[in-house]
């Protein structure tokens, strides 16, 4: 039992270290990169029991292997900002929701803006026209492009949409927005940051601007960057039905899908202000194209959340495809996902400080 235990820490430890290096890059581990990775937890059910009752030391490589399955490859956080709170809300709180391809209920969404006061909700896939988000949250900054929306309770001094064509013509998605947001300067000592507002009140709180309002001279200013970057949905599909036969198609697709977030990440270098990223990446922290693209900025769940975090739903598991990434000049908090608004993922909230400093994210 002792040698079965042994031999199945081996394999949890091998595919730790594989999965970041060959998921979104080769098949198989893309499969289980977004597929029902507690597969791998299954032996323990048997490992576990039979160590207990035949051998007891048996129970400590048993011990070690679910330790990994649990933190690195099932992705469960536990974060000590996310047990105290952090020091406080911090300057910023982002919102990020891919609304899915169904109407949204604008009540719903208002009622989500009520409760958790986000300063900045950026929404993909979002189907409500800009006429009925700006009179749903009036005072606020609205912008609308093409399923991509934002509604910012600070001004927006600056919106860019990147040109599409080329991305569509290749078969990809590609949404790419980056905006100039002015953040208010910090309260004065011992005030709060954001003071309560009424849940009922705070849609159209007196100090939130109106859009096109300037940001005051001392203000400080941020770049938000919404992204929707293509879906690994062809590849997988394809790979379910013809395994090995349809590898070529996951290698366009994963060629694809790593074009995009090179694209994405020159507009966040080439950002003005200190960055922060939002929206549906369609990859988790372990694939290979975010590592390439994305490991050098803060992920905001990852360093505070608390728990699995998954913000993509399937009837039988979930997956954290949607991120808010802090860049030099910020830090996170705290960071929590969500309620469930109607769609196929859930929204995924981030407080972040500003700490001011360099513009560019690490590559």
């Amino acid at each position: 039992m002792l040698a079965a235990a042994v031999l199945y820490l081996l394999v949890v430890v091998a595919v730790w270290l594989a999965l970041p290096i060959l998921g979104d890059r080769f098949w198989p581990a893309t499969l289980f990169l977004f597929g029902p990775r507690q597969v791998i937890a299954l032996p323990l059910l048997i490992i576990a029991p039979a160590a207990l009752l035949l051998q007891r030391r048996a129970l400590i490589p048993a011990a070690l292997a679910a330790a990994i399955v649990v933190g690195p490859i099932l992705g469960y956080c536990l974060s000590l900002r996310a047990l105290t709170g952090g020091s406080g809300r911090g300057d910023l709180r982002v919102a990020s929701f891919n609304t899915g391809s169904r109407a949204m209920s604008i009540e719903r969404l208002k009622a989500f803006v009520a409760e958790s006061r986000p300063d900045v909700l950026a929404l993909q896939e979002c189907s409500i026209p800009e006429p009925e988000l700006t009179a749903a949250f009036p005072g606020w900054s609205v912008h609308v492009d093409r399923g991509m929306c934002l509604v910012s309770r600070y001004p927006v001094l600056k919106a860019e949409s990147r040109d599409r064509n080329d991305v569509w013509r290749a078969g990809g998605h590609g949404a790419i927005l980056r905006y100039a947001i002015a953040l208010p300067d910090r309260a004065a000592p011992g005030a709060p940051p954001n003071p309560p507002v009424p849940a009922a009140a705070a849609a159209d709180a007196p100090d939130a601007p109106r859009p096109g309002a300037q940001a005051a001279p001392a203000a400080r200013t941020f770049s938000l960057l919404n992204l929707h970057l293509e879906t690994p949905r062809e590849a997988i599909e394809a790979l379910m039905h013809g395994l090995w036969k349809q590898a070529a198609e996951h290698d366009r697709v994963i060629a694809l899908r790593a074009w995009e977030s090179e694209l994405a990440r020159r507009w966040v270098d080439e950002a003005p202000y200190p960055a922060v990223i939002v929206g549906d990446l369609n990859m988790p922290v372990d694939s290979a194209i975010y590592r390439r693209f994305w490991s050098g900025f803060e992920n905001a769940f990852s360093r505070a959340g608390l728990g699995f975090g998954a913000t993509k739903r399937t009837r039988w598991f979930g997956v954290r495809i949607d991120h808010v990434l802090a860049g030099p000049g910020w830090t996170t908090e705290r960071a929590w996902i969500g309620p469930d608004l109607g769609s196929d993922h859930l929204p995924i909230l981030a407080d972040l400080r500003w700490t001011g400093g360099p513009r560019e994210g690490s590559p």
